[in-house]
């Protein structure tokens, strides 16, 4: 089971794609308590790693106790930065902590990624951090939104990240929640993603990183599997800084709360919150295909405004069925 901690909306940037609205939404940050109180519940649930998010994570003024407080429960960390303000003391302090590894987007050229992330030297900053955290020995992941504007540039970024020494880098599938809800244009059909991560795999074989590359696969083989929701495996938990808890990123801000970890046990509210009911549906299906869930439930919200609904993007002319967006394929398993 994966828990992600959304510990503060605050940013230095301004990213177009960003599912949180940072800085457009004064919340208060995650306090060292909501911390304390949750970790109990985080050990019976039997979650060893704790992803920190945000916003910029380290922008939360107590940044660093929290990261103390969670390994002095023995628990992992990772942490997600957008690389702006990175330096060798953060880097070391984030070392010394026992973080374990930290991952860093690069969304295209310089030129591309600068204006999707709204920062003239977002760019530069990202890469400099990358530079920084792989000498310090630390594990790099470079995760990279695609889109129209960056499809063209799968090949440069696989490039950087490998120069860079990346550990590991990732593709993901554009959201059109939050701010992305204004560039839904953007957003890749089934058909494109098809081909991109085609020529994902292929760039990555050519440059003999295959085994360091994954992507959101979200188009369901119904031949070989049913296609199901991750909801139903209750294995991703989204905690925000506000205390609202979601089993998946795509309802944040949504009426889907599971409950808020302020008010009630964050254990009581995953094993024994009756609003697990609310994400329970007849899915309406285009194909009447037994095996298939109608699709992404999330993203189905997020362009329908329903969950019920079938997914809008299901491409059955060229048998593209769209499963769970929150799998996820090895490049060096489909060469």
């Amino acid at each position: 089971m994966e828990l992600d901690l959304h510990i503060t909306n605050k940013c230095n940037l301004y990213c177009k794609h960003c599912i949180y609205e940072s800085n457009d939404k004064e919340v208060p940050d995650m306090s060292l308590n909501t911390v304390d109180s949750i970790i109990p519940s985080i050990k019976t649930l039997e979650i060893g790693e704790v992803h920190l998010t945000g916003g910029e994570p380290l922008l939360h003024p107590d940044i660093y106790e929290i990261i103390d407080r969670l390994n002095g429960a023995g628990l992992s960390v990772r942490l997600q930065t957008n690389g702006y303000a990175v330096d060798e003391g953060t880097a070391k302090k984030l070392s010394e902590r026992g973080v374990e590894s930290v991952l860093v987007s690069l969304d295209g050229t310089e030129t591309v990624h600068n204006k999707f992330r709204g920062n003239a030297g977002s760019y530069k900053l990202a890469v400099n951090a990358i530079e920084v955290f792989v000498k310090s020995g630390m594990a790099v992941r470079v995760n990279t939104v695609l889109h129209k504007n960056n499809i063209s540039c799968i090949k440069p970024i696989l490039e950087s990240s490998k120069a860079l020494g990346a550990e590991k880098h990732s593709f993901f599938y554009l959201s059109p929640g939050g701010r992305g809800r204004n560039i839904r244009d953007l957003i890749l059909s089934l058909r494109e993603w098809h081909c991109a991560v085609k020529e994902v795999r292929e760039v990555s074989e050519a440059l003999n990183m295959a085994d360091k590359v994954k992507y959101q696969y979200l188009i369901a083989d119904l031949k070989t599997e049913p296609s199901e929701c991750r909801l139903i495996d209750r294995d991703n938990c989204l905690i925000m800084c506000n205390g609202d808890v979601y089993p998946c990123v795509f309802f944040v801000n949504s009426g889907f709360s599971l409950g808020n970890v302020n008010n009630e046990n964050l254990f009581d509210i995953w094993r024994k919150g009756g609003k697990w009911d609310n994400y329970r549906t007849e899915r309406k299906k285009k194909c009447g295909d037994l095996k298939c869930g109608g699709g992404c439930m999330g993203l189905t919200y997020l362009l329908n405004g329903n969950i019920s609904g079938c997914d809008p993007r299901c491409d059955l002319e060229y048998g593209l069925v769209p499963g769970c967006i929150r799998s996820y394929n090895e490049a060096a398993e489909h060469i």
